[in-house]
């Protein structure tokens, strides 16, 4: 599959994270490492060639697969795992996954295209979405690439909230509402692709309402720091996939976790009594509109919440028509930049920038808000240039051309710190400025009373 240079750059550097080595090569040497021969057979599974691992878990694993005829695209392969395959209640619940995932046909929502079983073993061939999950985006944005401008976290928010409108109104063959829930709605569960156009995916712990397979009692399927309060208490309806899309919402316009804790018991805590700062509170360039918007999301009394996803949808597109919306290739735009650049830490500057962050986090204290009564934002701070015009990529334009969003940094390359990188983060960190400023003026104050002393003596 044909992708862009970024994006092999960004899978490239994904590996190299995980094991904690920063590595650097050039573009010769990524296009040489992505044409290397494969080293072993591939397996054959039913029809289709068996390819690289994309993901497991607890009940399936998922693979890239092509089909061994070679027709049609690359897919996702899902296999439940042999030793579940004689349990019927797991069987059921695959089943009713591949059924559910048919049903689903939106654009925001990755397809099913095929279930079946072979050697003993049920699959679901899938859509396979190239690109990277919100949470690498995210995960990017903190490390290397700045605040993730706003129209561009609006766009993604829009998207997510028709995915889920679709899904919510989803209704079975005979016409009748299957009352769908996702129960997992979280960055790791949201893919940019390589088109600009955001998808949800993993339906697998999705709940109907029609169904003959139900949940265990006592039980939470989704990850804890982005459930609904009411589903600890053990109820559960559409509105706590709007609660998971407002915590989502408030981690991209913050660049921090919510409600992250050390333990799960932790964790429950905090989704029920920690106090939420609206998102203006840390980031300036958020607007009141915005701010409500996920604070209402975020309300723990569901009948205070946003009542359906296409509610908060138009909301959003309320916002975006103000700040200036943008479309599909500008997303990618930005998030192909993002991962061009080198983390913070490989700096000595972001490291000293990261200190004085933590010391600021460990002395302010502020004052939770009342819910609808954010205060007022700085003067403007435009997140973006209102409906840019992106020009066409001359011959001679490099990877380091930047998007035209105002909070992105400079492009001017150093050939080890690049002190650009650093203004969206100072941007972002009032308390540094103040800091700054603090210090400026006492030496300004000292330099005026060591001349009025001389001039005194001189008298």
């Amino acid at each position: 599959m044909r992708e862009t240079m970024p994006f092999a750059r960004m899978k490239l550097r994904a590996r190299a994270s995980s094991s904690h080595d920063a590595i650097r090569v050039s573009d010769a040497q990524i296009i040489e490492t992505r044409r290397a021969p494969a080293a072993k057979t591939l397996e054959r599974f039913g029809p289709y060639y068996i390819h690289e691992c994309l993901g497991e878990g607890g009940m399936a694993s998922v693979h890239r697969a092509t089909r061994i005829d070679g027709e049609g695209k690359p897919v996702a392969l899902k296999r439940l795992w042999p030793r579940l395959c004689e349990d019927k209640d797991f069987v059921e619940s695959f089943v009713q996954e591949a059924r559910l995932a048919r049903l689903l046909q939106h654009e925001n929502i990755a397809s099913a295209y095929e279930l079946g079983k072979a050697n003993g073993i049920y699959y679901i061939a899938m859509e396979l979405v190239s690109g990277p999950t919100l949470d690498a985006v995210m995960r990017q944005s903190r490390t290397a690439a700045g605040a993730i401008p706003l129209p561009i976290i609006v766009e993604i928010l829009i998207q997510l909230c028709d995915a889920l409108d679709h899904a919510h109104n989803l209704k079975d063959e005979l016409g009748r509402p299957l009352r769908l829930i996702h129960r997992d709605v979280s960055p790791a569960n949201v893919i940019i692709s390589n088109t600009g156009a955001v998808k949800l995916i993993d339906f697998g712990i999705a709940k109907a309402a029609r169904s003959r397979v139900q949940t265990q009692a006592g039980f939470i399927k989704g990850k804890l720091a982005y459930v609904a309060p009411e589903y600890t208490h053990g109820r559960l309806d559409h509105r706590a996939d709007l609660f998971a899309l407002g915590v989502v919402a408030h981690e991209m316009l913050t660049g921090h976790r919510l409600f992250f804790a050390e333990t799960e018991i932790d964790t429950i805590q905090k989704v029920r009594k920690l106090p939420i700062q609206p998102p203006s509170r840390i980031e300036k360039k958020v607007n009141r509109d915005l701010d409500d918007i996920v604070l209402t999301a975020l309300q723990r009394d569901p009948d205070l919440r946003w009542q359906n996803a296409a509610a908060m949808g138009r909301a959003l597109r309320g916002v975006a028509e103000e700040i200036g919306r943008i479309d599909a290739r500008e997303v990618l735009r930005w998030v192909e930049w993002a991962f061009t650049r080198e983390p913070w830490s490989e700096s000595g500057v972001g490291r000293l920038l990261a200190t004085l962050e933590h010391t600021r986090m460990k002395v302010e204290a502020p004052e939770p808000p009342a819910r609808r009564d954010a205060p007022a934002t700085l003067p403007a701070i435009p997140a973006l240039v209102r409906k840019p015009k992106l020009k066409e990529p001359a011959a001679a334009d490099t990877e380091e051309d930047v998007p035209t969003f105002d909070s992105a940094p400079p492009t001017t390359p150093t050939p080890r710190v690049d002190s650009t990188q650093l203004v969206p983060r100072l941007v972002s960190r009032p308390g540094l400025w103040v800091a700054i400023l603090l210090v400026v003026g006492l030496l300004a104050a000292l330099a005026v009373t060591g001349q009025l002393s001389a001039a005194l003596a001189a008298i």
